[in-house]
């Protein structure tokens, strides 16, 4: 059953953006507007789905007849981190704010601030309520386990005691905001941020601290849209709100690394979670054996059955939900997900 928010999460080479990008087509293929996003930077959906790197930022309507066997649409979106802060501008009119270069610096798809920027960027589209279900194709390994905890980052940068450094600055934060903090305590503090803001001036030049506080303010003028995310993480673990894929293959270091990304993403995941496992070899060794039932190869055939199985068995222990999915020889990336999409039907 489809729900509103889709998540597809694993390490390396196990397939995990092929098998989002199949799921979006099998959902559109059944009606449902779907919004597939990719939040990995290795941007392996721009090859699958033939997209260019000036598209990233953009929605893309996918054309019904990119994927033989299928005649539905969906949309996708490369993340890019600097479009998501010009949307926030927009929305809370505070784009001349955001146009500063410490900004532009933090906001590139490599500049620290892309996981909190995908968080905000699925709220967009959330509170737009245009599709019936949004896919994420979320970056391998760590760099999930970073997407997850990017509201906790949030949390942490807008702590009150760091605004409260800005305001001893005489730096404003909004029309009742004075940004003037009087008395004994606050004249030391100023005074020990004044020497060490100095001290940077010195190091980085004279402009380079103006510039940063004026990125902090101009972030802090949109805190609404930050904080949002915060509810993002708490609705992701309602299982009426999400599903969880997480996608390894019939490898055994492959099913370890999974086993040990959903120990790290346990606080996160809620119990009705899905493990795909890709790559399953088990349709060709039934057809090998019903070709061949006498062959030399019986051996062989029978080991790779069981090796098999027992890997399975070992991944499926942690899941109450466990889906197999094919090996695919196809060379194009399109005919691929064609077969994978198949198989959610099955």
């Amino acid at each position: 059953m489809h729900k509103p928010i889709e998540i597809f999460c694993g390490t390396g080479g196990v397939g995990k953006t092929t098998l989002a990008t199949s799921r979006a087509l099998f959902l559109s293929s059944q009606g449902k507007k779907v919004l597939l996003i990719t939040i990995d930077p290795a941007k392996r959906l721009k090859q699958i789905l033939k997209m260019k790197d000036e598209d990233a930022g953009e929605i893309a309507s996918i054309s019904p007849d990119t994927f033989e066997g299928f005649d539905s649409s969906f949309d996708a979106l490369l993340m890019n981190p600097s479009s998501t802060i010009q949307k926030m501008g927009e929305a809370n009119n505070t784009f001349k704010e955001l146009d500063n270069r410490i900004v532009k610096v933090l906001t590139k798809p490599y500049g620290g601030m892309n996981e909190i920027m995908a968080i905000i960027e699925v709220q967009f589209h959330l509170k737009a309520q245009k599709y019936d279900t949004i896919i994420l194709d979320t970056p391998p390994g760590k760099h999930f386990i970073d997407f997850l905890s990017g509201s906790q980052k949030i949390k942490h940068f807008f702590d009150k005691s760091f605004i409260e450094i800005f305001r001893y600055l005489g730096k404003s934060f909004g029309p009742k905001d004075s940004g003037e903090k009087k008395g004994f305590f606050g004249k030391i503090v100023k005074s020990g941020v004044n020497k060490l803001l100095s001290y940077l001036e010195k190091v980085t030049g004279e402009t380079f601290v103006e510039e940063f506080v004026d990125a902090i303010i101009g972030l802090y003028k949109n805190k609404d849209s930050f904080l949002m995310a915060l509810d993002f993480q708490e609705d992701l673990k309602k299982e009426q709100f999400s599903n969880w894929f997480l996608v390894t293959s019939v490898e055994q270091h492959k099913i370890e690394e999974a086993s040990e990304l959903q120990a790290q993403a346990q606080g996160f995941m809620h119990k009705d979670s899905f493990l795909a496992i890709n790559k399953c070899l088990g349709p060709y060794i039934e057809k090998w054996e019903k070709e061949t039932p006498d062959s030399d190869m019986t051996h062989l055939r029978n080991t790779m059955r069981d090796r098999e199985n027992k890997l399975k068995e070992f991944a499926g222990k942690g899941y109450q939900k466990v889906l197999p999915f094919p090996e695919v020889f196809h060379s194009a990336p399109a005919n691929h997900v064609s077969e994978l999409a198949k198989s959610w039907s099955e």
